[in-house]
């Protein structure tokens, strides 16, 4: 995995970053390409509460280059995507269009999303509530635009110690293997605090596990990052991943789920 990043500056919530480096979504070993890795453990999360796709309008809120919105369209569902990003969006078309996928990409930002109410069945948000400028008023949104017994799926990071440990300090300023300015710690967000908005904003039915990026705080998980970074490359073979569990840690990341009323 490359460890030279395009910045544009050095704040913290950087989210120039993806536009910046939208070209490498698709290119495997590249951090923004990690989110398809993810993607593979948040859907068999979510096939607890999603049977079929085949027929569902669906929303993703920070698509990015794509990465869910694809596997979601070959499944047979309508897919919509936005992101704040032009340039991610131009390549998140290119890419479905390349693949005959018809997904309806739009440049949106997420406190103000562009669909009627009562349009979608599914809204997911992965990777991208931690980066918000108004929390509340994105779930509030995305409350608006699904449909009475619509499924939202999320995913975060906690706020503690911990997270700030592995997320910020070893990731982004040891390691280099996160950009340097990406996260905002203040910005993660408690499993109570998001629970609390989402029961305020017409939601039920919550339900949230840890999403464990450390394999169940395995030291082996740790030590491999260390030496050979996020993917494990470098060691004369294709590279594979680190592992991630579904479980009850829900110490630094955490994924859910909410039902609209």
């Amino acid at each position: 995995m490359t460890t030279l990043y395009k910045r544009a500056n050095n704040q913290k919530n950087d989210l120039e970053y993806y536009d910046l480096n939208a070209d490498a979504w698709w290119d495997e070993g590249e951090v923004l390409n990690l989110l398809d890795h993810f993607n593979k453990s948040r859907f068999e999360f979510v096939t607890d509460y999603v049977r079929s796709w085949q027929g569902l309008r669906v929303l993703d809120v920070g698509c990015g280059g794509g990465l869910a919105c694809e596997p979601l369209a070959k499944r047979g569902a309508n897919v919509s995507g936005i992101d704040l990003s032009q340039n991610s969006i131009n390549v998140a078309q290119a890419h479905a269009t390349e693949n005959h996928l018809p997904i309806d990409y739009r440049v949106a930002n997420a406190e103000n999303l562009p669909y009627e109410d009562n349009t979608f069945d599914v809204v997911l948000c992965f990777d991208v509530l931690e980066h918000v400028a108004d929390l509340e008023r994105v779930v509030s949104e995305i409350s608006r635009v699904l449909k009475s017994n619509g499924i939202f799926l999320f995913d975060t990071i906690n706020r503690n110690f911990k997270s700030r440990a592995v997320m910020i300090w070893l990731l982004e300023d040891i390691l280099k293997q996160i950009p340097r300015g990406l996260h905002d710690w203040n910005k993660f967000i408690k499993p109570d605090e998001l629970a609390d908005i989402l029961n305020r904003t017409d939601f039920i039915d919550v339900a949230i596990k840890g999403f464990d990026v450390t394999n169940g705080a395995s030291l082996k998980t740790l030590q491999d990052v260390i030496w050979s970074g996020l993917t494990n490359s470098g060691k004369g073979e294709k590279s594979e991943p680190f592992k991630i569990q579904i479980n009850e840690d829900t110490s630094i990341c955490y994924i859910g789920k909410a039902v609209k009323l």
